[in-house]
């Protein structure tokens, strides 16, 4: 190896990335610890944009639907940005878990071993307060077929029977 080669070797590992590829420098740890929610928003979009894997845009819908959950009643747009990234996360709930389980299980395919999904959870709490039981029993229905634990000790199984026993009731005062 001659002395330019070993220079040729350093300046290559030094370069920058060129402007048509922007760096990755925002992930959903960063935006986690961000108080400001103007801030947080911006720097989770950026983080959305880089999301490489799965398991990372699983996270960074979690922190979306956290942040637009606590601004639901400052920001007129909050709601609705928060049933949606549930709905985004729900949606890749099936290709998240079998990478979770690879990554991170060994495969093994414990559901009590599972991360807790808090998609669902807030999901179905906010139909539920919307007067939407179907929507949130659909939802909660299809946390139980995914067998997902909702970290109480009833879980989803006792969720879904208080919501059909709520609809049941509503519907019976209908027809009195």
């Amino acid at each position: 190896m001659g002395v330019f080669s070993l220079f040729k070797t350093k300046a290559d590992s030094n370069e920058l990335p060129s402007p048509e590829v922007p760096d990755k420098t925002t992930t959903w740890v960063e935006a986690m610890h961000i108080e400001d929610p103007f801030e947080k928003e911006k720097m989770l979009s950026l983080a959305e944009k880089n999301a490489e894997t799965i398991i990372e845009r699983h996270f960074i819908y979690n922190q979306f639907i956290h942040l637009y959950y606590r601004q639901r009643n400052k920001w007129a747009h909050a709601s609705r940005l928060c049933k949606e990234y549930c709905g985004r996360d729900i949606e890749i709930f099936p290709e998240f878990i079998e990478q979770y389980i690879t990554e991170n299980l060994n495969g093994d395919r414990d559901p009590e071993k599972f991360p807790l999904m808090p998609s669902f959870t807030r999901l179905i709490g906010i139909h539920e307060k919307n007067g939407d039981l179907q929507k949130a029993i659909n939802v909660c229905r299809l946390a139980v077929d995914h067998q997902l634990r909702d970290g109480s000790e009833e879980g989803f199984e006792s969720m879904l029977k208080r919501l059909e026993d709520q609809r049941q009731e509503a519907q019976s005062e209908t027809f009195t």
